[in-house]
């Protein structure tokens, strides 16, 4: 199984990240281009046992995605993990720890194995790309709601 883990401190306490994160359009406003997120359902509540299934769009091909909420334990951390998509396995961990009152370290960890015809290190590459990508546009949202 390989393993991806980015991380990104951000300057707001963990609840404000934790309530971030429980707001499911955040997946949407993250997604990096040219990748396009569309949450299929609405009105979702995470918590464990939630499902969400995912529309993604690149370069004209879509797929859905969906995933299952295992792990819930606010504020400190969730995991979600494939029910059916691309991946033979995902399992995708988001840890919050509190560097201080008022900034907040998370840990995005993938574990993941592809689909046996789809693995290559194109696509490992590419992935690990979007993720850092994915981390650096949280920041970035994150960061604009001490301005907000």
């Amino acid at each position: 199984m390989e393993r991806i883990e980015v991380a990104e401190t951000v300057p707001l306490p963990v609840a404000a990240v934790w309530e971030a994160h429980e707001n499911v359009q955040l997946l949407e406003r993250i997604a990096p281009p040219p990748v396009s997120v569309r949450l299929k359902e609405s009105n979702i509540v995470c918590g464990l046992g939630t499902y969400l299934t995912l529309r993604f769009e690149l370069f004209g091909l879509g797929m859905d995605w969906r995933v299952q909420i295992t792990h819930w334990d606010p504020p400190v951390c969730f995991k979600d993990e494939q029910v059916t998509g691309p991946f033979h396995v995902w399992e995708h961990t988001h840890h919050f720890m509190a560097i201080t009152a008022e900034s907040t370290r998370i840990v995005d960890a993938v574990k993941f194995e592809l689909n046996p015809l789809l693995d290559s290190t194109v696509i490992r590459w590419g992935l690990e790309g979007m993720i850092k990508m994915r981390m650096q546009n949280l920041r970035q949202v994150l960061s604009s709601q001490i301005t907000q």
